[in-house]
């Protein structure tokens, strides 16, 4: 069977890194927003709120918030909305009284190559994972929190890629509960699911309409009429999209002629590439190259919360 989730996620470089595990007491909040990541919480126990463009909602254990596209939230440990002077200080020491506890963390992805998925998703989205329609999920939750307590060797890429799993798990399991749409519905459509693992694994192969159609045992009409309303884009708009941010990564990645990286990911001509490419991106390839190198070679700011 075709995994479209698994090829997506790794054609995206998806990983997680769990930076914060605390206790709360008193007066508190925490803002993990403006990293261009997909921040996440959870409320390993007690309770919190949350404090986003919509009305307070309150947080109880096993939550799990995690914001897609970012977006800009506080969690605090009140319905009213906290004072700055508290939001990101340092946890006190543990007091008498009701306690919080949360792991928080991100998860990192090609946010502009993500953008079918992410947009796929609601701009914050809650699952309680003890009463998750997966019981896995709710065991795996469990030993992600007993390996967050821990100081052993190792401990830290564990939580790491626990978080991983649970955030695909989480996926799953709100799929198969009709709570999601869009691209992550469509991965398991018996007929569109396989044309899109398809896609994201070779992005440069032969993505036509009729070749697209046929995958799908359906007629041009009735494939591209039908891939339209489950993924959310036409099948040609959805593979160059694929193609121009595979191509991307190759340029960015490698040393590769401009000519050949066009040739693999589907284009007869180096003219027709980089034509397409600087619609697609704003500038040449070359330039596209050359600037993302220097982004990456610049110095990053580490979060207030980083520990």
């Amino acid at each position: 069977m075709t995994d479209a989730l698994s090829h997506l996620l790794r054609r995206l470089g998806f990983t997680a890194d769990v930076f914060f595990r605390a206790e709360y007491c008193g007066r508190w909040a925490v803002d993990t927003s403006g990293s261009r990541n997909v921040p996440f919480h959870l409320v390993v126990s007690g309770e919190g709120w949350l404090h986003d463009s919509e009305k307070p909602q309150r947080l109880l254990e096993g939550d799990l918030v995690l914001f897609p596209n970012d977006q800009p939230h506080l969690l605090s440990g009140s319905r009213e909305a906290p004072e700055s002077t508290f939001i990101n200080r340092a946890p006190l020491p543990p007091a008498a009284g009701p306690a919080t506890r949360l792991i928080c963390g991100y998860f990192q992805l090609d946010r502009r190559a993500a953008e079918p998925l992410l947009d796929s998703l609601p701009s914050t989205l809650v699952a309680n994972l003890q009463s998750s329609v997966d019981p896995e999920l709710a065991e795996l939750s469990r030993l992600w929190i007993r390996e967050a307590a821990r100081d052993d060797i190792g401990s830290d890429l564990s939580v790491d890629r626990l978080a991983e799993l649970v955030f695909i798990r989480m996926l799953r399991a709100e799929a198969l509960a009709g709570r999601l749409s869009g691209l992550v519905a469509a991965l398991s459509h018996p007929r569109i699911g396989p044309v899109l693992a398809r896609i994201h694994q070779d992005p440069g192969g032969d993505h036509s309409v009729p070749s697209m159609a046929s995958y799908a045992k359906l007629s041009e009409s009735a494939f591209a009429t039908r891939f339209k309303a489950v993924v959310g884009r036409r099948p040609g708009e959805y593979v160059r999209h694929w193609r121009m941010h595979a191509a991307a990564a190759r340029l960015k990645e490698t040393d590769q002629p401009i000519e050949r990286v066009g040739l693999e990911f589907g284009y007869e001509s180096d003219a027709a590439f980089r034509k397409a490419f600087r619609a697609f991106f704003g500038e040449p390839p070359a330039r596209y190259r050359r600037h993302s190198r220097e982004q990456d070679a610049a110095p990053e700011l580490d979060d207030t919360l980083h520990s």
